[in-house]
């Protein structure tokens, strides 16, 4: 799980994708994003006390509204340049994860009202050999409001799917049905396969 989360795997899916996960990684941009990091580097790092102005601004903004009214009307026209300011700002990748276990019966539901966003999802199946599609356990991805499937991933044993997709893409895992049972003909020892399944954020 740690390395999901390190930041090695950070950068290396940068490369892989063209993501902005990692702040080594190239940008589209070109210069004028590398310099404005390279400029914010040295703040961060604490070297230039006091040369940081973004943390001490709230707490500017806030002594201001607290300090009188004439104040107040003034301060109602600054959080717009703020906001702008916040948008200019790099956002920080993050990600969320977790190890599954998949067994017969198991499956996950949409939500109709879950937060979407421009997410790569990252699945490393493990456990799985032998593991036919008509057994269920595939991950579909759909258009919201669609039924035809956008993408079907199949569990295969070792293997990393990588799957970047938008605010209107849905996902899911179809419910693994009995037939997954024949697995045990073959592997004995075995009734259902593992996954490392990671969403990563810009």
């Amino acid at each position: 799980m740690t390395l999901f989360r390190s930041e090695a795997l950070f950068l290396l899916l940068s490369n892989f994708t063209g993501l902005r996960l990692h702040f080594l990684a190239p940008s589209e941009e070109g210069g004028m994003e590398d310099t404005a990091e390279g400029e914010a580097a040295p703040a961060a790092d604490g070297t230039d006390e006091g040369t940081s102005c973004s943390p001490s601004d709230p707490q500017d903004s806030q002594a201001a509204v607290h300090s009188g009214s004439s104040r107040r009307s003034s301060e109602r026209t600054d959080p717009e340049p703020e906001g702008s300011e916040a948008e200019k700002e790099p956002r920080i990748p993050t990600c969320q994860g977790e190890l599954r276990r998949w067994r017969t019966g198991h499956y996950t539901l949409i939500h109709d009202n879950g937060k979407t966003e421009f997410a790569l999802d990252s699945i490393l199946y493990c456990g799985c050999e032998g593991w036919e599609p008509e057994y269920g356990g595939f991950t579909s991805y759909i258009a919201k409001g669609e039924d035809e499937e956008l993408l079907t991933v199949n569990p295969e044993n070792n293997s990393l799917a990588l799957v970047y997709r938008d605010r209107e893409t849905l996902k899911f895992v179809k419910h693994i049905n009995h037939r997954s049972l024949e697995q045990k003909k073959t592997f004995p020892n075995r009734t259902g396969f593992w996954d490392f399944a990671f969403v990563y954020y810009e």
